[in-house]
């Protein structure tokens, strides 16, 4: 069978070609209309859980924002405000150096990582025969 054929006899068959009046087509949307179901709740039952999601966001949102946020404090004793100042400025600025000394000294040079990096490279080329 040839293609040509085929594909004319799919696109003119007489199904595609049939032409209804107006008033017969009126009819037949008319009787579709009437054979729906009767009973149909309304377009409100749809959107209820939109609607009862987006006043659960809202509820939520006024919690938030309207409660008062306060956390109960403790009563300071008298024994950390008699701390002298020069003191406590310099723990917590000894403590950081040592910190920065202990990382420093666990991390390697950010150069030497790249030149062992580099040379791996290299040698990779060098192994398999490629020219840059």
């Amino acid at each position: 069978m040839n293609s040509l054929f085929l594909k004319k006899s799919l696109t003119n068959t007489p199904e595609t070609k049939a032409k209804v009046s107006a008033e017969l087509h009126q009819d037949i949307m008319r009787a579709v209309r009437l054979a729906e179901p009767v009973g149909r709740r309304p377009r409100f039952f749809r959107s209820a859980p939109a609607w009862g999601a987006g006043m659960f966001a809202m509820l939520l949102m006024a919690v938030f924002f309207y409660l008062p946020q306060t956390v109960p404090v403790s009563q300071v004793t008298q024994d950390v405000v008699a701390q002298t100042e020069p003191q406590s400025q310099i723990d917590p600025l000894m403590a950081l150096g040592e910190s920065l000394l202990v990382f420093s000294g666990e991390t390697a040079a950010p150069e030497q990582a790249l030149r062992n990096e580099l040379e791996r490279l290299k040698s990779d080329l060098a192994r398999f025969d490629f020219r840059s």
